[in-house]
């Protein structure tokens, strides 16, 4: 099995295709596998695509004590030492892409380039609890498959045209999750890790090439993805932004848009150390 040992942990990844690293970031609590449904295949004809499962998830070692995006950013950034695949192109994605800055900004020359997909800088107040609608979806819903789909039939994962056209492809997507979901008390850990993050106070710092990439839909209530990738795309220098007309899943809603917008960025960003 493909495994590294970084921090004393067991990291599980898998590899695709050849040519330049392009790793593969994932939303809170989710399994690399969720990449193998759109984008593994189309990407991987350009490029090295790594996938894993962070710490806590799936495959990996599952220690129980405190996470933070900065300890993902470590295990991630071993990753690709492990295996010689630095410098690398980065994707990440919503909690991915909060680990990312912080990978960027410890170690700029392991990158190619960044991608910041959905995500945003964290900061104002902290938080160090569990939101008040994971929480109660984890006392209503059984821990499986039915958690997973609760959470991505809500209003703003996905737009209500992709929820009434593609049930299969949201079940799907579930069931991939599901499949290797974290355990209950670390998928939490996994939550507060996102709610504590803050790089606010360093975009200006990440000084790697950037796009920035939102779901012009993705606006919740106390939740505006959308103002937040301004933020992030205004702060960072020479960063590019890119609204594309999907929700906050926009890599699964529509993964041919997402896929071309990923490719011509990265082609002009290729063979840059």
């Amino acid at each position: 099995m493909p495994y590294v040992d970084e921090h004393g942990i067991r990291i599980w990844y898998e590899e695709f295709g050849k040519g330049e690293p392009l790793l593969m970031t994932n939303p809170t609590g989710w399994p690399g596998s969720v990449w193998n449904l759109e984008q593994v295949g189309p990407l991987s004809q350009h490029y090295r695509v790594i996938t894993y499962d962070p710490r806590g998830v799936g495959r990996s070692d599952k220690p129980d004590h405190d996470y933070t995006t900065s300890l993902f950013a470590d295990d991630a950034l071993g990753l690709l030492h492990a295996l010689d695949a630095v410098p690398a192109h980065v994707f990440g994605f919503s909690l991915g892409g909060r680990m990312a800055q912080i990978m960027a900004l410890k170690e700029p020359k392991a990158f190619r380039s960044l991608v910041l997909a959905g995500s945003d800088a964290g900061g104002g107040i902290a938080r160090d609890g569990i939101p008040f609608r994971v929480a109660a979806a984890l006392v209503e819903h059984p821990y499986n498959v039915d958690f997973w789909l609760d959470h991505l039939l809500a209003e703003h994962p996905f737009s209500p045209q992709f929820r009434a056209l593609h049930p299969e492809k949201i079940q799907r997507l579930a069931e991939t999750i599901a499949a290797n979901q974290p355990p209950p008390k670390l998928y939490l850990r996994h939550v507060q890790a996102r709610g504590k993050h803050d790089t606010s106070g360093r975009l200006g710092d990440i000084l790697v090439p950037t796009l920035v990439m939102v779901g012009e839909k993705d606006i919740a209530p106390g939740s505006n993805h959308v103002q937040a990738a301004r933020d992030l795309a205004a702060k960072i220098p020479n960063a590019e932004l890119v609204l594309v007309d999907a929700c906050h899943l926009f890599p699964w809603e529509i993964p041919e848009e997402t896929n071309r917008l990923l490719l011509e960025f990265l082609g002009r960003h290729s063979g840059h150390s």
